[in-house]
């Protein structure tokens, strides 16, 4: 039971389980990492087999070694269970196989330890054999690896069949900040914004106080609270009602300066959101800079047959070079040219040039004309620049050292006059192809959001981080938002 503003008594939401909640996804989700795990092993005993003498890990010996691997599969079911990876409440629409994987490895590297522990139970008990732990430790591995992927693959299936259906509780100052990030993430339907005061009637689905029939007329999955004036006695009931009801998130005030790296805790069970740490030594620049220059290599190489192919449309299709140079600003604000393949006509005619527009809270589109350009466009212009793919020749501005893999969104001169001191430490780094800003909506964000952005990545950064970002880099690009 629950009591509702008028002193009366409602009965308690029963929430709906669907899609990634179900008991059917639970059920796949237990068979498939049994399955996974046997042919994770399987792929480690072939990988034990190509660097190792021992006579166990022979190939011609893989029978006899999966009938003794009977309890490693089972091991890593009971592992995935014991460390909460079956439970409804750790399904977010926005996980994904990267910020997983960590979870995964615990769980995976703990199943291998009950696995063992139960072989050499069965071993003392009756005559079974132990299992080799060489072949658990780099099952484990490979496993991890395996469950990741299909994870994965299986989300997608589902949120493609079944999409997560959203509502943002906002009272609208960050409501398209926040939609702009949901647009995002595949697998979302985003309905709209509920409000949180009565007087406040544009552009919203209803009232915070309807939070009860909003759920069932939307089919509400999830509800995020965004930004709130007050936490009154009447908000805070409100909120409780809707966690009953539907899944709810929370955005934190001060997300401006939150990172991935923040950590939750808490202090005699007072909640503490605790910032990440500025440490960037010597040797994080280095490895960083090796990374740089390696990926851009491999990267260069692998993308050589598109450049060619992009190379020839561009000069087969439209008159001009195919390279478009730039001066921007980049580390210490030392200007360098910044390289592109070109997406429009050269030399435009007066009329057809973009108009920036003035108003500065308007998105980066707006702002720099962006569809005033659409005119001038290729037709194969439109389309690398949409996909990025108009960027590869920046890894030869990352081996040549202006740039880097991750980094802040190189300026123009014109946008580089920062004074704010706090922005202006995105000159304390090399810019970079991708970034923050390319996996947070690209051009559909504000300047201010931009450099918020900049700020939180300069002042937050560590190596996972980076990689983090690059894994959700092609993502951004295939959705091609904020791409103008």
């Amino acid at each position: 039971m629950l009591l509702t503003a008028e002193g009366t008594f409602a009965v308690r939401a029963h929430r709906r389980r669907r899609g990634l909640t179900s008991r059917r996804y639970t059920a796949a989700l237990f068979l498939l990492d049994y399955l996974s795990a046997w042919v994770g092993f399987v792929i480690g005993l072939a990988l034990l087999n190509l660097v190792t003498r021992n006579a166990f890990n022979r190939w011609s010996l893989i029978e006899y070694n999966l009938r003794h691997a009977f309890w490693f599969p089972i091991g890593v079911v009971i592992g995935m269970a014991l460390t909460s990876g079956y439970r409804v409440a750790r399904r977010s629409p926005t996980q994904n196989a990267f910020t997983d994987f960590k979870e995964l490895a615990m769980a995976t590297s703990f199943g291998g330890f009950v696995a063992m522990s139960i072989s050499y139970i069965a071993h003392r008990l009756t005559q079974w054999e132990i299992q080799v732990p060489t072949q658990v430790i780099v099952g484990v591995m490979t496993t991890t690896f395996v469950i990741a992927i299909v994870r994965a693959v299986l989300r997608a299936i589902v949120l493609s069949r079944r999409p997560i259906r959203m509502a943002v509780i906002d009272d609208g100052t960050t409501y398209q900040r926040i939609a702009t990030h949901l647009h995002l993430q595949r697998g979302i339907t985003l309905y709209g914004r509920i409000a949180m005061d009565t007087s406040d009637t544009e552009n919203t689905i209803g009232h915070i106080s309807e939070i009860e029939q909003l759920a069932v007329d939307f089919k509400l999955d999830r509800v995020i609270f965004g930004s709130i004036n007050s936490i009154t006695p009447e908000v805070a009931r409100w909120y409780r009602r809707t966690t009953e009801l539907v899944e709810t998130a929370l955005v934190p005030r001060m997300f401006e300066v939150i990172s991935w790296r923040s950590r939750l805790t808490d202090m005699s069970g007072l909640p503490l959101l605790e910032m990440a740490p500025p440490h960037v030594s010597r040797f994080d620049r280095a490895f960083k800079r090796s990374f740089d220059i390696l990926a851009a290599v491999v990267l260069l190489l692998l993308t050589l047959p598109i450049s060619i192919s992009i190379a020839l449309l561009i000069k087969l299709t439209s008159r001009g070079p195919i390279l478009f140079r730039q001066e921007r600003l980049g580390r210490d604000r030392k200007p360098f040219t910044i390289l592109k393949f070109r997406t429009m006509q050269v030399a435009p005619s007066l009329s057809t040039r973009a108009t920036p527009s003035a108003d500065k809270d308007a998105p980066l589109y707006v702002v720099r004309g962006k569809l005033n350009e659409t005119t001038r466009r290729t037709w194969i212009g439109s389309f690398i620049r949409k996909v990025g793919l108009d960027e590869i020749p920046q890894f030869v501005n990352v081996i040549m050292g202006s740039m880097s893999i991750v980094g802040p969104r190189p300026f123009i001169v014109s946008e580089s006059d920062i004074q704010d001191p706090y922005y202006a430490r995105r000159f304390e780094v090399r810019p970079g192809i991708t970034g923050l800003w390319q996996v947070s909506g690209r051009n559909n964000l504000t300047a201010e959001e931009l450099r918020q952005l900049d700020y939180l990545y300069v002042s937050a950064w560590s190596m996972w981080w980076d990689i983090k970002i690059c894994f959700d880099t092609p993502r951004a690009m295939l959705r091609g938002l904020g791409a103008y």
